[in-house]
């Protein structure tokens, strides 16, 4: 069974975009292969996520506005390595039936109304471990 997790950036309501070299830095040597459907990710044996980019607009791929993760693992790394990718600006993470999380108390300020509506208020956390123990606690 498959599960997805995902991380948007907004400014002020809006989406926003991050370079999509920061996020291929960000994820680094785990970034183990990329195609016109995605990346794949690797953190060791049977440790495997598929991650899908969303860019800004249409025409222009240097702009990644959110990430998708179906199948995350439970790696430490890929934890670590979305925590990160959550402070590239106004990051959110998010799954189904839980309320969003965001790395800094400012990042709430860029989310929409009805993301916050509809998903609750956004809980501040300090640590990668967080993400993973959200998913745990669901």
């Amino acid at each position: 069974m498959s599960f997805d997790i995902f991380i948007q950036w907004f400014q002020d309501g809006e989406p926003a975009g991050v370079l999509v070299e920061q996020v291929r830095s960000t994820l680094g040597s785990a970034l183990v292969a990329e195609d016109e459907h995605g990346w794949q990710l690797s953190f060791g044996p049977d440790c495997e996520s598929d991650l899908y980019l969303s860019f800004v607009g249409d025409n222009d791929q240097s702009r990644v506005s959110g990430v998708t993760v179906n199948r995350p693992c439970a790696h430490e790394m890929l934890w670590e390595a979305l925590f990160e990718l959550m402070s590239l600006g106004n990051g959110v993470f998010y799954f189904p039936d839980a309320r969003p999380l965001v790395r800094s108390p400012s990042a709430v300020d860029h989310l929409p109304a009805d993301m916050v509506e509809s998903l609750g208020e956004p809980e501040v956390v300090v640590q990668a471990s967080a993400l993973l123990a959200a998913i745990e606690a669901a």
